[in-house]
């Protein structure tokens, strides 16, 4: 198309050279004729530029950047894939901003305080294969901490193995994303009886198109970020199956928000034989009994209710402490929880409350005897929900906590706590 445009421009440039005759009649007929040739040429010029511009295009389709789709969904983060699928990585920015004023009984007051609670980056998605999924989290509040690092081999929804370090399947309150809690924080049962992040090895499966779900684990037993080369350390298992009984499916774990009425039940158990010192994730996390050799096994069970306007959950942990050390009886702690919601607003304003106890075995022949204090608190709190969900809100709650030792005396505190998330 150049070659012709070319000589159409030679050939009219000669013309201009050329002497024009005078015809009868045809006054301007050379003229018009130049004319005719410049449109043709014009013509001849778009057409070479579409040719060029498709021969481009054919070509820029073939380059890698056009190979991978990058999306934005408003709470899922962003999102690159390329166009086999077989690669996917969706990366997500959690902060939590919190404010607490605390006032103990009996001492002096400690005031107000801020703090970066949470400061969190998630990457997840898969690599080779669309079932050969992965998910990295990472904590940079405080000095900074990994939380997650685990590969799943998803070929079979139903027997689903995973190798990292992840949550230990146990009790609902921790397996609950710390980005979705009812109130400020968790509860006081956590603080006793969690078992919360490990590394190890395990499987999980969805049944019953999705309204069972099962899992099972074997863990180092000695909680996030910790290596164990030597193998010295009695070994953790725990297992947890919940099904949803009426709606919805039983892949997650949440408190609140449903677009219709579900029953979820849930029930697990865990152990560990300890060694060598209970500083670790063995089930005692707040160490009151001291464990140094023997064996330590929790149960928990949970029902959980949920419809657009209320939900209700109520949770109960049991465990038994049983030491190696001969005339030390096997000591039996509990606790349990109850939760609920009412939204006053559909999906913007919630009245949030929550009930929670542990109760200590005190007998004086088990381990810790009677050096342990029952606690019970009690929690109010009300969440604003900017975008209708967990992922932009601001919770303001009030909890009142109380210990009670064998011979009745009682310590009280009382805690104020404002916290923001951001969540993209």
């Amino acid at each position: 198309m150049r070659i012709l445009a070319v000589l159409a421009v030679s050939f009219m440039t000669l013309l201009s050279f050329m002497p024009v005759p005078a015809q009868a009649g045809g006054d301007g007929s050379i003229e018009e004729q130049i004319q005719e040739l410049k449109k043709q040429i014009e013509r001849l010029e778009q057409q070479s530029q579409q040719m060029n511009m498709k021969m481009y295009e054919a070509t820029d389709t073939k380059a890698w950047y056009n190979k991978i789709k990058v999306k934005t969904k408003k709470g899922t983060g962003l999102t690159f894939q390329t166009a086999d699928k077989n690669y996917k990585m969706r990366m997500r920015l959690r902060g939590q901003f919190l404010a607490n004023y605390i006032n103990p009984d009996g001492e002096d007051d400690e005031g107000l305080g801020f703090r970066v609670r949470r400061l969190r980056v998630t990457w997840d998605g898969n690599a080779f294969a669309p079932w050969m999924k992965y998910k990295v989290q990472y904590d940079f509040g405080r000095t900074g901490e990994l939380k997650d690092m685990k590969f799943s081999f998803a070929k079979n929804k139903m027997f689903i193995p995973t190798v990292g370090q992840y949550k230990v399947p146990f009790n609902r309150e921790v397996l609950n994303s710390s980005s979705a809690l009812q109130v400020v924080g968790r509860s006081v049962i956590t603080d006793y009886f969690e078992y919360d992040r490990d590394i190890g090895v395990g499987v999980y499966g969805l049944l019953g198109g999705g309204m069972v779900r099962y899992d099972f684990g074997v863990f180092q037993g000695e909680g996030t970020n910790t290596k164990n080369d030597k193998g010295d350390t009695g070994m953790l298992w725990a297992g947890r199956v919940q099904a949803a009984v009426i709606g919805g499916k039983a892949k997650k774990v949440k408190e609140n928000f449903a677009k219709k009425p579900t029953l979820m039940v849930g029930a697990a158990v865990a152990g560990i034989d300890v060694e060598d010192g209970s500083d670790a994730n063995i089930g005692i996390p707040s160490g009151e009994r001291a464990l140094e050799n023997g064996t330590v096994t929790s149960f928990t069970a949970d029902v959980n209710y949920r419809d657009p306007r209320f939900n209700l959950t109520g949770e109960y942990i049991g465990r038994w402490v049983n030491p190696d050390d001969a005339g030390v009886g096997t000591a039996y702690d509990s606790g349990f929880r109850v939760q609920g919601g009412l939204f006053v607003v559909p999906k913007k304003v919630e009245l949030a409350s929550r009930y929670a106890m542990v109760m200590f075995d005190t007998d004086a022949g088990v381990l810790g005897g009677n050096d342990l204090d029952n606690v019970w608190t009690f929690t109010q709190g009300l969440n604003y929900y900017l975008g209708g969900s967990h992922k932009w809100k601001v919770q303001v709650d009030y909890t009142f906590q109380r210990e009670e030792d064998l011979a009745g005396a009682e310590s009280d505190e009382n805690m104020i706590r404002a916290q923001v998330q951001a969540y993209f």
